[in-house]
C-alpha cells in the first residue's frame, strides 16, 4: 500500500490486487485527511475489505453437490403438483447413488457426468429426464455462486442401437380389441372386480388418465350432450385418507371429452350401481365419486393394477398391464380410424407425447402394409 497527496491536501491510500476474472492488476483506493499511523491502519482495513469484496465475486464456495441439489429441489418442488414429486424423488436417488455426499459441486466435470450417464440402463426418455434435472441444478448453482461452469452442457447421451425386441416392444404398449374384451370379460365375471371392469372400460373408451377418471364426480358429466369435463386429478400425496382433487397434469389436460353412446350407457349404469349400493350396503359411503371401490371410496391405482394384471394373466395376455396401457390403447383405436394426430392429442390431453407419436406411427404404418397386402390378395 502506498499514499499520494491530493490537490486539496488530503491523502489517497492505494493498494493493488489481481482481478479474478481478467487476472490483470487493478487498484483500490481510499482518501483520508491525514497520513498518521492511525490513518494508515484505517486505510489498510478499508482497502482490505474492498479487495475482499471484489475477490468474493469470483470465489467459489466448497459446497457438496448433494447439499446444492437438495437446496435446488426444495425450491423447485414448490412449482410441482404433489403427484409429480415422486418422479423427481426417484431421479434424485439415482443421482445421489453415483455422486456421493463428499463430492464438491465445483469439482464435478463433464468426464464424471459422461461416465455416469454411460452407466445408466434406462430408456432414452428417462435418461434425458435425468440430464434435464442435472442441468437445472447446475444453472441454479451458477446463479448462486456455488459453481462457475455447467458441465452438463457438454454431456452427450449416446443412443443405443435398437434391437428387434425394441422395435416390437411398441406393440406391448397397447392392447388389441380382442385382448381388451378378454380382460373385461374376466373382470365382469366377479362381484369383487366388476367395478375395476367399469373403470377399465371407461378409460379404454375415453383415453383419460387413471387419476383423472377416479377424480370424476357425477357433476362432471353432461350426459345430455355426451360430454365429460376433465378438470382435476386425484391426489394421494398426503395419504389415502387425506385424498384431494389436485390440478391436472398440464393445462392442456383440462378438457371436455366427447362420449360415445356405449360410454354414456356405461356411466349411467355405474351411477345406478352406486345409488343401489348406497341403500343396500351398510359399509358403502360415497362422496359423489363415480369410479369407486366396494366401500365407496375412489379406487387406488395400485389395487386397480393388481386386479387388471391378474385378469390379463388369466386371459393369457403377457404384456405389462397397468392402467396406462388403456390410454395407449385408446390412441391406437383413434389411429385406426384415421383420426389426425393433433385431434388425438387434444382428446387425451397431451401437449407432447413420445409414446403417443410412436403408437400413431406404428398403427398407421401397419395400416399401409395391410392395405398393400389386401390389394395384392385381390390381384391388384
Amino acid at each position: 500500500m502506498w499514499v499520494e497527496q491530493t490537490k486539496d491536501g488530503r491523502f489517497k491510500f492505494i493498494e493493488r490486487y489481481k482481478d479474478p476474472y481478467t487476472e490483470k492488476t487493478r487498484k483500490k483506493s481510499v482518501i483520508l485527511n491525514s497520513q498518521s499511523k492511525q490513518a494508515w491502519n484505517k486505510a489498510l482495513s478499508i482497502l482490505n475489505d474492498k479487495i475482499e469484496n471484489e475477490l468474493a465475486k469470483k470465489k467459489i464456495d466448497k459446497v457438496p453437490f448433494q447439499q446444492v441439489y437438495t437446496e435446488w429441489e426444495n425450491n423447485y418442488f414448490k412449482s410441482l403438483r404433489p403427484n409429480s414429486k415422486n418422479t423427481y424423488v426417484a431421479i434424485r436417488k439415482i443421482i445421489f447413488k453415483a455422486i456421493n455426499e463428499d463430492i464438491l459441486i465445483s469439482n464435478i466435470d463433464t468426464r464424471l457426468l459422461q461416465n455416469f450417464f454411460a452407466s445408466l440402463d434406462y430408456s432414452q426418455t428417462y435418461v434425458a429426464h435425468i440430464k434435464s434435472n442435472l442441468n437445472l441444478v447446475f444453472k441454479y448453482a451458477i446463479k448462486l455462486g456455488y459453481a462457475d461452469k455447467n458441465p452438463v452442457e457438454n454431456v452427450e447421451i449416446i443412443s443405443k442401437a435398437k434391437t428387434l425386441e425394441d422395435i416390437e416392444r411398441i406393440e406391448d404398449k397397447y392392447l388389441e380389441k380382442s385382448e381388451v374384451k378378454l380382460i373385461l370379460d374376466q373382470l365382469y365375471k366377479s362381484r369383487l372386480t366388476f367395478r375395476v371392469g367399469r373403470l377399465a372400460e371407461f378409460m379404454y373408451l375415453t383415453g383419460v388418465r387413471f387419476g383423472e377418471a377416479v377424480a370424476l364426480r357425477e357433476e362432471n358429466f353432461d350426459l345430455e350432450n355426451n360430454i365429460v369435463h376433465i378438470r382435476g386429478t386425484i391426489d394421494y400425496s398426503k395419504g389415502y385418507k387425506q385424498k384431494a382433487i389436485g390440478p391436472t397434469k398440464t393445462q392442456k389436460s383440462n378438457r371436455d371429452v366427447q362420449l360415445t353412446h356405449r360410454t354414456v350407457d356405461l356411466v349411467k349404469r355405474t351411477f345406478e350401481e352406486n345409488k343401489l349400493d348406497l341403500v343396500s350396503e351398510s359399509d358403502f359411503s360415497n362422496d359423489g365419486f363415480v369410479f369407486v371401490t366396494r366401500s365407496g371410496t375412489p379406487m387406488q391405482n395400485s389395487s386397480f393394477n393388481r386386479s387388471f394384471a391378474a385378469a390379463g394373466k388369466k386371459s393369457g395376455i403377457h404384456k405389462r398391464l397397468t392402467s396406462h396401457i388403456l390410454r395407449h390403447t385408446h390412441v391406437s383405436l383413434l389411429a385406426e380410424q384415421n383420426t389426425p394426430l393433433k385431434a388425438i392429442m387434444d382428446r387425451v390431453g397431451h401437449e407432447d407425447a413420445d409414446v403417443t407419436n410412436k403408437i400413431y406411427t406404428h398403427i398407421t404404418d401397419k395400416m399401409k402394409t395391410d392395405l398393400i397386402s389386401q390389394l395384392e390378395e385381390n390381384g391388384l
